[in-house]
């Protein structure tokens, strides 16, 4: 069984806000980008898997563009949301260590909460024991594959020190598995 984790794609944020539970749309880039993800699973033979997504614009869209390459169906998953941080939301991302600003912000969901979330849609798939993909945002994806890693979480995820640990925009982890045990994780750029 494989289940593959995709972070949605480049999204259009002209004014550089921090985008949290906005509605910000797949820029052309992203667009394309998704194309590409979709053309990946087509040419991979991947063909109807279930597509469950966060219900934040940018991963709908990211969702449905990978379905209509591979006859898939897309379902919202609430708990596959973008993180929750309202003293930061919709305003202007800072030019120097925004990662520390946001990390630090005290309206901040917490990873705890995060992992708990994405962890509960993670093993339900898991105990369905049917290939899917989970379309969902950088903070829940990346604290879940430090978990399956059994990696600890840095204090500061986005720090540049971290970079090659985050899920990029647009990347798939392939999470193979026998049974409900961990066979391996790859990581695929497209």
């Amino acid at each position: 069984m494989h289940i593959y984790l995709v972070r949605h794609t480049h999204f259009f944020n002209p004014e550089n806000i921090y985008p949290f539970h906005l509605d910000l749309y797949l820029s052309e880039e992203g667009r394309e980008h998704a194309k590409r993800i979709g053309q990946w699973f087509a040419e991979n033979k991947l063909q109807n898997l279930p597509i469950h997504t966060s219900p934040i614009i940018r991963c709908v869209q990211t969702a449905e563009i990978i379905a209509s390459y591979i006859h898939a169906f897309v379902r919202i998953d609430q708990r596959l949301i973008e993180t929750s941080c309202p003293n930061l939301q919709g305003k202007k991302i800072p030019l120097e260590t925004p990662w520390i600003v946001e990390e630090d912000d005290e309206s901040r969901e917490s990873r705890s909460d995060i992992l708990n979330r994405v962890l509960n849609a993670y093993k339900e798939r898991v105990n369905e024991g049917k290939d899917c993909i989970l379309v969902s945002h950088g903070d829940a994806l990346t604290i879940l594959y430090y978990y399956l890693n059994s990696k600890k979480l840095p204090k500061y995820l986005w720090g540049p020190e971290n970079i090659e640990n985050i899920i990029n925009r647009g990347e798939i982890v392939n999470i193979e598995l026998n049974g409900d045990k961990i066979h391996s994780i790859s990581r695929i750029k497209v």
